[in-house]
């Protein structure tokens, strides 16, 4: 059940390298946001973090590998580079993250299920969720600074086997009939406490796993595994929820064991470098610096706001439509099996996202998105049957997968090694920090005025981000 985030209009190549900018220069004199905009034609690109399967990467291959946005000087770069699945380390984390997120989207079905059908409450199922991303909040800055000191391979390999472990606890729980609230939101605060560690942690290591014109290959097989274990993982969750309730859970745990192996093997450094560790500051003082990097860009500022809000009405909506589907007449396979149609959507878009992102401008993927998900979440509240319910999301998640590899590819180009791990949960502790609000205001709409109507409140919401989108200056920054 672990939870599964840069910078500005632009920058050169030398703006971006590992050494590029010092952690002093960063909390000291922050860059302004015209220095930003002034970087080579060649690499400019759209830019956030938040919201990489082999598939996606085959087809993005080494000529696209340049990747978002790019002129010809990074095509010509990108020649003879390989494609990431002739790389023996992403290939081996990639299947075993691939098998973790299995176990995840299993559980993430599994875990509102066990509470809708202990209590028939949404709002308690909606507590389980505050818990999980309360936990990840809670630690994610401080994962920030600890994975630019201390090895971010141990990092994930010892927070992977934490929720290993609190997952097993909850297998022994339900297979003995014990189904307590409190017991649930224990284990998915610690849960989330350690994702929020580990998570910080991930993103400098895949920077070191891949090179810088495999960013967007990278981004793009990452949203292709995460869709696939979306289309895999929830008809399976369910189906093996109505054998056992413990089963789905079961395998949570399972998958965290074989993530954690996954990393371990990696032969390659995963960082920090001795220096970096040495020029450190506090543990305060390195989380200061993250912000202070984020601060450097007007578009960042827009952007953690934005993303923060829109995240958090994207989770009430995930809650909302298991409850509608249950509520419509769907039990937990059918959930299983609709939810799953999204990521059918989402793996099609990690597929046409390199296509897309060459084709289409920056602002208009932004726009299409947000307007879309307005339309999107009035469908779906009107939609009468399960199967349309799962269509209209998919179409949802097509659009929304090339916007993400857009903005994870620019926050891997951009930001330095040194800071990767300090800014990436800067931005990830901003933009997750309403998240934990989504489960619980979500279950008491919904217990208060019904489901349908909890959904089209979530629709005047985006309608307001989606004219701020339109019409703030940040986003028309990602065209200049």
């Amino acid at each position: 059940m672990s939870a599964k985030n840069a910078p500005d209009e632009a920058v050169s190549d030398e703006a971006v390298s590992d050494k590029a900018v010092p952690d002093k220069a960063v909390s000291d004199k922050a860059l302004p946001d015209e220095t930003a905009a002034q970087g080579s034609g060649s690499n400019k690109v759209g830019a956030n973090d938040r919201l990489t399967g082999d598939t996606a990467a085959d087809v993005v291959g080494a000529d696209s590998a340049g990747g978002v946005g790019s002129g010809s000087g990074d095509a010509g770069a990108a020649r003879g580079v390989l494609p990431l699945w002739r790389n023996r380390d992403y290939a081996g984390w990639w299947v075993s993250s691939l098998v973790s997120s299995l176990g995840t989207a299993m559980s993430q079905l599994a875990y509102p299920l066990l509470m809708l059908y202990a209590t028939g409450s949404v709002a308690r199922a909606g507590i389980v969720g505050a818990c999980l991303n309360i936990g990840g909040l809670s630690t994610t800055l401080l994962g920030g600074a600890l994975a630019d000191r201390y090895s971010r391979r141990w990092l994930v390999v010892g927070a992977d086997l934490v929720q290993a472990a609190a997952v097993t606890s909850v297998v022994v729980a339900v297979a003995q009939g014990y189904v307590n609230v409190v017991h649930i939101g224990a284990v998915a605060l610690v849960q989330g406490m350690a994702n929020g560690i580990s998570g910080a942690s991930m993103t400098p290591v895949l920077k070191r796993i891949a090179s810088a014109e495999q960013f967007p290959a990278l981004s793009a097989s990452k949203q292709g595994r995460d869709m696939i274990s979306r289309l895999v993982g929830p008809p399976l969750g369910g189906a093996l929820f109505t054998i056992g309730k413990w089963i789905p859970f079961l395998g949570d745990a399972v998958s965290f064991v074989v993530s954690a192996i996954g990393i371990a093997v990696v032969r390659r450094p995963l960082g920090p470098d001795a220096e970096d560790r040495a020029a450190h500051t506090s543990t305060l003082g390195s989380m200061r610096e993250g912000f202070a990097y984020i601060g450097t860009s007007v578009y960042l500022r827009f952007i953690v706001v934005w993303t923060a809000l829109t995240s958090a009405l994207l989770g009430g909506m995930v809650l909302l439509v298991i409850a509608l589907i249950k509520q419509r007449g769907g039990g937990p396979t059918t959930i299983g099996v609709v939810t799953s149609l999204a990521a059918v959507g989402g793996v099609g878009g990690a597929l046409v996202a390199p296509l897309l992102l060459k084709r289409i401008r920056s602002r208009i993927l932004v726009l299409s998105a947000s307007w879309t998900i307005v339309v999107a979440t009035v469908g779906i509240a009107a939609a009468p049957r399960p199967w349309e319910i799962g269509a209209i999301s998919a179409f949802l998640v097509f659009l929304i997968v090339p916007l993400t590899v857009l903005l994870e590819s620019y926050q891997l180009r951009i930001v330095p090694d040194a800071l990767m791990g300090r800014v990436s949960s800067a931005l990830s502790f901003g933009t997750s920090g309403l998240l934990w609000t989504a489960p619980i205001i979500a279950g008491v709409l919904a217990d208060n005025v019904g489901v349908p109507t909890a959904m089209l409140v979530l629709a005047g919401a985006f309608v307001g981000l989606a004219v701020w989108s339109t019409l703030a200056r940040a986003v028309r920054l990602l065209d200049k």
